[in-house]
Formats: C-alpha cells, sequence, structure tokens
C-alpha cells in the first residue's frame, strides 16, 4: 500500500485576517534588526504579504478535512507518513513526486501567486531598482 503525501493546500483561518495580517507584519518587520532590514527591504515584505492576501480568498474556510487526518493520523495504529488533504491533493502530491525539485518549486511558486522575480529583496535588485534582479 503506498503512502499518501501531504498537499500545500491552504486554509482560512482567524489569523489570516487583514487586521491580523496588518498587525503581524508590522510586527515583524520591527522586530528585525537594521542588517536585516536593509537587506531586504520593507517593499520586499509588503509584496510578501500582498501576494499572501490575494491568496486568502481562494482557501477554503473549512478545516474539518484538516482535523480529520490529524485525528486519523494520532489514532491510527500504524499511522500514514503523510496524508493528502484538500481537493486535488492526492493528484497533486502524486504528480509533483515525479518531478525533479526545480520544477515543483516552480509550480509551488505559481500556485501561490509569487514568481521568482515577483519578490525580490532590496540586496538582489539590479542598480536600476528594476523589479527583474540578477539573483532572484
Amino acid at each position: 500500500m503506498e503512502k499518501e503525501q501531504l498537499s500545500f493546500v491552504f486554509f482560512v483561518l482567524a489569523s489570516t485576517s487583514p487586521e491580523v495580517l496588518a498587525a503581524r507584519k508590522a510586527e515583524i518587520w520591527s522586530s528585525l534588526d537594521e542588517q536585516t532590514k536593509a537587506l531586504y527591504g520593507e517593499a520586499y515584505l509588503k509584496r510578501l504579504y500582498t501576494n499572501f492576501e490575494a491568496c486568502v480568498p481562494r482557501y477554503p474556510t473549512n478545516v474539518a478535512p484538516v482535523v480529520s487526518a490529524m485525528c486519523s493520523a494520532l489514532f491510527s495504529k500504524q499511522p500514514k507518513s503523510r496524508y493528502a488533504v484538500g481537493r486535488g491533493a492526492s493528484f497533486l502530491i502524486s504528480l509533483l513526486t515525479m518531478l525533479p525539485s526545480w520544477i515543483t518549486d516552480r509550480l509551488s511558486m505559481a500556485v501561490m501567486s509569487i514568481t521568482s522575480c515577483d519578490v525580490c529583496p532590496a540586496k538582489l535588485q539590479q542598480p536600476n531598482n528594476s523589479s527583474v534582479a540578477a539573483g532572484c
């Protein structure tokens, strides 16, 4: 019997409300030291949160499948190493395990609406401050 793997499916929780996300973003930025702030830039953090906030409406609000999978794992005599949770998760996981890592990474970023040059730390940007960076 093949073991299933955990899907990269997200769920909407109270912690993904716009108010909580804005407070968390401010908290993270204020907790960083000056060197880290200079390396990444505030625009980087804002862009990450903007991308995440844009994805939230696509996530399901029902976390019952996740709780069910967790209970199944906890109470099983022989739990699986991974569980597929969410619509199409089994198919995606079986597909992703057959692909090279770099393709899997690109697909994961595409699903989360983040492209490699979409979000780039300040120090990796080209001198003309374009969003297309040599290191991204």
